[in-house]
C-alpha cells in the first residue's frame, strides 16, 4: 500500500509541473508571448560594479508574460536598444540576460549595455527604448568578447566607441592591463591597425623649444574651459580637428564629483596644421561644452 501511495504522489508531482519553453526574447516579443518596456535605469548603489549612465547595468526592462507556459528567454549580447528620442544614444547589449517567467508573471531586470553614439545624450529613466536588430561584423564580435570576458567598464565602452565613433586606440585605457590589451588587440585587428600601436599611450605634448638658428614663429593659443557638475559624472576633455578627428585626450573619462571645474589649455600652432580645432567637454558621453580654436593667418 505504501508503494502505491508513493507512485500516486510521483504521478501528481509530474503532472503538476510545467515544462519550460525556450525562446529568444526578440522571438517571444514577436510571438506576443511577452510584452516589454525598456528605459534608462535609475541609479542604484547596490550594484558594486563599475557603471555609469551609459555603460554597465545602465538599462532597465520590465517583462510581462502573456503566456500560459513557463518561459525561459534570453536577451543575447549584441542586440541594439533604440531610443524613441533620436537625440539619445542607441545602446547595445553587452552581457546576455536570462529571463525566466511563470505564466502571466511580471519581472524587472537590469541590462548590461553600452553606448554606440558618443555624442548623443545618455539614457534616462524617463526615456523609452525599443528592442531592435542584432549587430553584425566587428561590433557583434566585440560584444561577444565583452560578454565572455565580463569586460563591462569604461575601457570597454571606449573600445565600442573606437568602432562606432572612430576613437583613437589609446583611448582604451585601464589599470587592468590584460583587459586593456585584449580590447586594444581586438580593435586594432578590426580596424587594420598595426598591432604595435596597441602598446602606445595617449600622446603627451612635449614642451616647445625653438630650433637653433631658425626663424620659425610658434603661436600659442591659450584659454580656459570652465564647467560645473551638479552630481558625480564621468568627464572627458579632448581636442578635435575640423575633420572631427580626436587629436588628444586631456581628461579620460575621469569620475568628477559635484563642484566647479576649470581646465586651462595651451595649444601650439605647430600642432594645428593650419586647421580649426575644438576643445570639447563630454559629461557621461554627451558633449556639453565646446571652445573653437581658430588659427591666425
Amino acid at each position: 500500500m505504501k508503494t502505491n501511495y508513493l507512485f500516486l504522489l510521483l504521478i501528481l508531482i509530474s503532472g503538476g509541473s510545467r515544462a519550460e519553453t525556450s525562446y529568444r526574447l526578440s522571438e517571444a516579443v514577436q510571438k506576443k508571448l511577452v510584452s516589454i518596456k525598456m528605459n534608462g535605469a535609475v541609479s542604484d548603489t547596490s550594484f558594486h560594479v563599475e557603471y555609469s549612465s551609459h555603460y554597465g547595468p545602465c538599462m532597465a526592462m520590465e517583462v510581462l508574460s502573456t503566456s500560459s507556459e513557463n518561459l525561459n528567454l534570453n536577451l543575447e549580447y549584441g542586440y541594439r536598444l533604440v531610443p524613441a528620442d533620436s537625440n539619445l544614444q542607441t545602446m547595445i547589449v553587452t552581457q546576455t540576460l536570462i529571463v525566466k517567467l511563470q505564466p502571466k508573471q511580471k519581472k524587472n531586470y537590469r541590462i548590461y549595455a553600452m553606448c554606440t553614439e558618443a555624442h548623443d545624450g545618455g539614457p534616462s529613466p524617463e526615456a523609452k527604448f525599443f528592442l531592435r536588430n542584432r549587430a553584425t561584423g566587428n561590433l557583434l564580435g566585440l560584444t561577444e568578447l565583452l560578454n565572455r570576458k565580463k569586460y563591462q567598464g569604461d575601457a570597454a565602452q571606449n573600445a565600442v566607441w573606437c568602432l562606432t565613433n572612430d576613437y583613437e586606440l589609446h583611448s582604451i585605457f585601464s589599470t587592468d592591463t590584460t583587459m586593456m590589451y585584449d580590447l586594444r588587440r581586438f580593435v586594432a585587428k578590426a580596424k587594420g591597425i598595426d598591432l604595435k600601436k596597441m602598446y602606445e599611450e595617449a600622446p603627451v605634448s612635449e614642451p616647445y623649444s625653438a630650433p637653433v638658428r631658425t626663424f620659425t614663429t610658434r603661436t600659442v593659443y591659450s584659454g580656459s574651459l570652465s564647467y560645473s557638475c551638479s552630481k558625480t559624472a564621468k568627464v572627458m576633455i579632448a581636442l578635435f580637428d575640423e575633420d572631427n578627428h580626436m587629436k588628444k585626450v586631456y581628461v579620460n573619462n575621469e569620475t568628477q564629483r559635484e563642484g566647479e571645474y576649470t581646465y586651462n589649455y595651451q595649444i601650439g600652432s605647430d600642432e594645428m596644421n593650419n586647421k580649426k580645432h575644438y576643445l570639447r567637454m563630454f559629461r557621461d558621453g554627451r558633449m556639453e561644452e565646446e571652445i573653437s580654436i581658430i588659427p591666425r593667418e
